[in-house]
């Protein structure tokens, strides 16, 4: 599936729109102020996705999947690198160190940071391009960069949205990726809806 320059810029304004308001929410929660934009996206099918994320190794991601159904079903899931996420807590809860308890923590905090995240960037989209979505309950995981997303070679239906995405917490800078998978018919109903609107501009 070919997207042009405008619709590419289109998306990654929804998606930073999604992520300044989410930023927003979890300053409402937490002392330390947070920003988030996303720099870059990147749209391709699952293989070619899988064929990229292999560069990485087998790095170990912590990660939060939200999954959604409506107007368009798929799934969105925010990642962090295993080995900052613990770092990324700290700095939010003022707390450190091993133990269930302190995992506990980690996950609780992490999981409702990708529900804050996910539901913002999925409500930006749905609201601009007058969609509708219902969610599940988000899930936390942990699983190598290269079992992230599990797709058959020949499977070219899905269409993935990789977004790299950057928090900042006062002198903290930490990146995350934000993934969003759509099969083909249903990006194309979200393309309709861009060009609809890119029409509209004009």
């Amino acid at each position: 599936m070919h997207f042009t320059l405008e619709q590419e810029d289109v998306i990654k304004e929804l998606l930073n729109i999604g992520v300044g308001r989410a930023a927003a929410a979890l300053n409402q929660i937490i002392e330390k102020p947070i920003t988030l934009h996303i720099p870059t996206i990147l749209i391709a099918t699952a293989f070619e996705l899988q064929q990229k994320l292999q560069q990485f190794g087998n790095h170990a991601l912590s990660t939060v999947q939200l999954p959604f159904q409506g107007s368009y079903n798929g799934s969105a899931t925010l990642a962090f690198p295993a080995e900052t996420a613990p770092k990324l807590v700290e700095i939010l809860t003022g707390t450190s160190g091993d133990g269930d308890e302190l995992n506990a923590m980690k996950v609780a905090t992490l999981t409702e940071i990708g529900n804050i995240v996910l539901n913002g960037v999925m409500g930006s989209i749905t609201n601009v391009l007058s969609g509708t979505l219902t969610y599940t309950v988000p899930t936390y995981n942990e699983c190598p960069v290269t079992n992230l997303f599990q797709f058959s070679n020949q499977d070219d239906s899905p269409i993935l949205l990789w977004a790299q995405t950057r928090f900042t917490v006062t002198d903290y800078d930490i990146s995350g990726d934000i993934f969003l998978v759509f099969d083909s018919e249903h990006l194309d109903t979200i393309l309709k809806a861009i060009n609809t609107m890119l029409g509209q501009l004009t």
